[in-house]
């Protein structure tokens, strides 16, 4: 009872302490309170008070306002509680009330009221009291996520600040360990502000063992896919930089994840996103990115969703955008750098469909002068003179859109942290649709749409409201000049539309273009209802290509999206090249490209209107022109001529077309001729082109030309060939040779990792020639700058003139290769064809030169079977997916040899179904596929020449 006594004559002798003090003269010349700049309402807690009292016993209750008298008459006081719980005291030794006495923290009560008067008023109200230290709102504060890394502190980097990441930590304070591959040159792995934010692969810990059974031994942090030298590829578990010149990855890890928050050096947007560490160059050479792709793959394969790719080049193949096809099929994000060369030519693996492109501006938001740009831009990023980590726990400046890109990828990271069930795709989506508008600026007039979005934004991103969003995934064309989009056609455009983010029913898709060469019918249709994530076929768009057109005339077109319930509105661009003398070719492992006058690779001159020679996005090729030619003044031909002018002797007869119903996956035709030369054979040549998809005939499309007389006498001493111009990855350091027992030329490099790549001769009515020629060669016949027609004929007319060119380093090296001679007669016509060829090495070039003649010679010799009203079809197994057993049916309109064979995923074969002499008519076979494995497999069923290929899923 002592304790309730106390109790009450403390709160007496308070309560009398109270009252004789209220009226104090003194106290109503203190200065009123006021709430401090910027505070409103949402910022303290409505009808609560904090007040610390001048004296209180270290034990008791302050009963402020209990007694009327001393309240004013418009204040309620409703509660009152200690902020320091009595209990504690309890715990704390005399030495530590001691300190809470000498803090005050005993005398501070949270008091709660009700009053019709603003709190400002309240407050003064209570600080008439004279027993009152302090009296003030019950503030509330945000998250304060402000790093104190002292570079950030020193404003070291003031791009966080342009691009809102500190307004955006208050939302999501940290990536909380989403992993962001850096696909690079390696990284400081020891980095002060690095190595917390490693990522560690704990199922494979260093211990010589495969724990993990991915493939890769003791890939704990990370992986090296080439090591020392790319001369001699070890690949190994250490991706640390072995010298500071290798520092650009290190440069893009702290831009990606720095650790934030340890008062050492800089801040990263994500903060604590793990780096998964991909060093895909050598240690020998700063800049060369050698096996970029399979560090995609890797990162794809091993749990990123944010792969950053901070490095580019021209070549563009079918490897680079099956690999990033893949990695979007896993659900990520590939971020890639737009390239630092200031215009508009594509790099990949930025210009691949499915890359998430970043272009780099300065603090001010206008293009930095070396960012490259164009329509398939996705954002633009910080990327001028940017702070981050280098080697040996050091900092450094550096510039490029290789540094706007890790900071998209730390911003997705963020994303991706906030919203854990989206997709890779559906983050850029998010980042993309939420930027700042950059247009308006004075000094990115030059670049309207060509910048991206806009300006990254993460606050933005993470304040997303829900809104549709759809992606062009495929675009078809249909026409009646099987693809050339001639004068006149009525193109057909469908869209395979995809809505990436959320559901809508009211969206327009509306198609345009300022381009004078075409006219769109019909500019907007509705798309109706369009679920998350569903794809759509919208379409068809009706685009005339009007008169006066000029050859190879390119359009932009505008596909707008808009829907009134969402405010969502959104556009993409894309180009379709109409009135064309060419046909890109890219069904198989090679992309070519079929022209009207007979070249290859490219229609235009300087290795333009084409796509030339690409294989593993290495572009091989600069230039394959046609030469038929009797004499040292008569040759024929397109290929480069004297001090720079092209012999532009042929002359599209037939445009380019698609042949329809071929057995290949590509054939095309084009017929030309050769009246524009100052002293003509008279001649028309018809050249066509086959591409196969399966292997092993996937690496070399047949180029054939068949040669009419069209004069009035017999032609004679006829020679063609092939002038071919060739870069295989550094084109001065290439090497040259012939190999006469496959009658192919072939060229490869002296770099390593770079393919190889080759000219067959196909015919053999004639004899072979060859012509090795380098500008670089003393007393070359290219030395002078000028390939005369004189020239050209004494390189077609000199049989095998040796059998290579180049040693050590290589040069930069040409080749012609053709046979004859022929004699033409009246009417009569001559068949000279050729394989184009890419592989690995020669060993690869080699087999598909050999499967190249087969194929070809196939064509020239196969008898076409009699067809009844139903031809050769395969029908789909059932059933499909295949768990134990599965039937294939097949229907032959003749007699003839079948074979039923079946490939794994890789195009290997796995085992021969059937092969044997059928009858016309219907057969079914029963396929055991109990010793699969689950997978994807191809059945290939051939007939007569005739193959289909059908895909079938087996699942365990």
């Amino acid at each position: 009872m002592k304790t309730s006594k106390l109790f009450y004559q403390l709160a007496f002798l308070i309560i009398l302490f109270h009252s004789s003090f209220v009226s104090s003269d003194e106290n109503q010349a203190l200065k009123p309170y006021q709430l401090p700049k910027g505070v409103t309402a949402k910022d303290y807690l409505a009808n609560t008070l904090i007040i610390k009292y001048k004296n209180v016993p270290l034990q008791g209750v302050k009963t402020f306002g209990n007694d009327s008298k001393n309240s004013s008459n418009s204040i309620k006081i409703t509660y009152q509680k200690p902020i320091l719980v009595f209990g504690d005291l309890a715990v704390k030794t005399l030495a530590d009330q001691q300190k809470i006495n000498d803090n005050g923290l005993n005398r501070i009560f949270e008091v709660g009221f009700e009053s019709d008067i603003s709190i400002e008023q309240v407050i003064n109200e209570v600080l008439k009291d004279p027993g009152i230290e302090y009296a003030e709102p019950r503030f509330i504060y945000q998250t304060s996520t402000t790093p104190n890394d002292v570079d950030y502190v020193a404003g070291f980097q003031n791009y966080l600040d342009q691009v809102k990441a500190p307004q955006a930590w208050d939302i999501q304070p940290n990536a909380n360990g989403v992993i962001i591959a850096i696909v690079d040159s390696g990284s400081d792995l020891q980095h002060v502000d690095l190595a917390t934010n490693i990522y560690q692969n704990t199922a494979d810990p260093a211990n010589g063992i495969d724990d993990d059974n991915d493939g890769y031994i003791d890939n704990f942090r990370g992986w090296d896919f080439v090591g020392t030298s790319a001369a001699n590829v070890v690949e190994d578990n250490n991706p640390d930089v072995p010298a500071d010149s290798l520092d650009h990855g290190i440069h893009v890890s702290g831009l990606a994840s720095a650790v934030t928050n340890n008062s050492i050096g800089i801040s990263s947007i994500a903060q604590t996103a793990k780096l998964m560490i991909l060093k895909v160059g050598a240690d020998d050479n700063a800049r060369a990115i050698y096996r970029g792709y399979d560090g995609i793959i890797y990162a794809a394969n091993h749990g990123a969703k944010i792969i950053n790719c901070s490095w580019g080049g021209p070549g563009g193949g079918a490897f680079g955008q099956d690999v990033i096809n893949y990695a979007v099929s896993k659900g990520c994000l590939v971020v890639a750098a737009a390239g630092n060369d200031g215009d508009r030519e594509l790099i990949y693996p930025a210009a691949y469909k499915g890359a998430f492109t970043v272009a780099n501006v300065r603090a001010d938001d206008v293009k930095s002068s070396s960012s490259s740009y164009g329509y398939h831009v996705s954002i633009s990023s910080p990327g001028a003179s940017i702070y981050s980590t280098v080697n040996r726990d050091r900092y450094g400046y550096k510039s490029g859109t290789s540094m706007a890109t890790p900071i998209v990828s730390s911003a997705a990271a963020l994303v991706l942290a906030k919203n854990p069930g989206l997709t890779g795709v559906q983050v850029g989506e998010l980042l993309r649709l939420n930027t700042d508008d950059i247009s308006s600026i004075s000094g990115n007039s030059n670049f309207q749409d060509q910048l991206g979005n806009g300006r990254l934004n993460v606050f933005k991103a993470l304040n997303a409201m829900n809104m549709p969003s759809l992606r062009n995934q495929k675009t078809t064309i249909s026409d009646k000049s099987l693809g050339a989009y001639a004068i006149g056609d009525t193109l057909s455009y469908y869209f395979d539309l995809k809505n990436v983010l959320q559901a809508s029913s009211d969206i327009n898709v509306t198609l345009s273009s300022t381009n004078a060469s075409v006219q769109v019918l019909n500019a907007t249709l509705t798309t109706g209802a369009f679920a998350a994530s569903e794809t759509k076929k919208i379409g068809p768009f009706k685009v005339v290509v009007k008169q006066g057109t000029l050859d190879n005339t390119s359009v932009l077109f505008k596909l707008s999206y808009s829907s009134i319930s969402s405010s969502y509105q959104d556009k993409e661009f894309f180009n379709t090249t109409v009135n064309l003398d060419y046909q890109n070719i890219t069904v198989n492992k090679v992309y070519t490209t079929i022209t009207s006058n007979g070249r290859v690779g490219f229609s235009g001159d300087n290795a333009s209107n084409g796509l030339g020679f690409v294989y593993k996005d290495f572009s091989l090729l600069y230039e394959a022109a046609l030469m038929i030619g009797n004499a040292a003044d008569k040759v024929s031909n397109n290929a480069r001529g004297i001090n720079g002018v092209v012999d532009n002797h042929f002359n599209k007869v037939v445009r380019v077309g698609k042949i329809n119903n071929s057995v290949a996956a590509y054939e095309g035709v084009a017929t030309s001729s050769d009246l524009l030369s100052p002293s003509p054979l008279n001649i028309e040549v018809k050249n066509r082109q086959i591409a196969y998809k399966d292997s092993p005939d996937d690496k070399y499309v047949v180029v054939e030309y068949e040669i009419f007389n069209k004069s009035t006498a017999t032609i004679n001493n006829i020679y063609v060939a092939l002038f071919t111009d060739w870069d295989v990855d550094d084109g001065t350091k290439n090497l040259v040779k012939y190999d006469a027992g496959l009658k192919m030329g072939y060229t490869y490099a002296s770099t390593p990792l770079s393919p190889y790549a080759g000219v067959k001769l196909l015919s053999a009515e004639a004899n072979p020639l060859f012509y090795p020629l380098s500008y670089q060669v003393a007393s070359d016949l290219l030395q002078d700058g000028s390939f005369t027609i004189a020239e050209k004929y004494q390189t077609l007319s000199s049989g095998v003139g040796a059998t290579s060119l180049g040693s050590g380093n290589g040069l930069d090296v040409m080749f012609v290769i053709g046979n004859g001679t022929y004699s033409i007669p009246v009417n009569g016509s001559v068949k000279v064809a050729f394989a184009f060829i890419a592989g690995d090495n020669i060993t690869d070039i080699s087999n598909s030169a050999i499967v190249a003649q087969a194929k070809y010679t196939q064509l020239l010799t196969a008898v076409e079977p009699v067809f009844t009203a139903k031809g050769f079809d395969v029908a789909q197994n059932f059933p499909n997916p295949v768990k134990q057993e599965t039937q294939i049916s097949i229907y032959l309109p003749g007699n003839g040899k079948t074979t039923i064979e079946i490939y794994d995923l890789t195009g290997k074969k796995i085992f021969t179904l059937l092969n044997a002499e059928l009858k016309k008519g219907t057969h079914s076979f029963n396929l055991d596929a109990s010793n699969l494995n689950s997978g994807i497999y191809f059945y290939k069923t051939s007939f007569e020449g005739l193959e289909k290929v059908m895909k079938m899923v087996v699942i365990k």
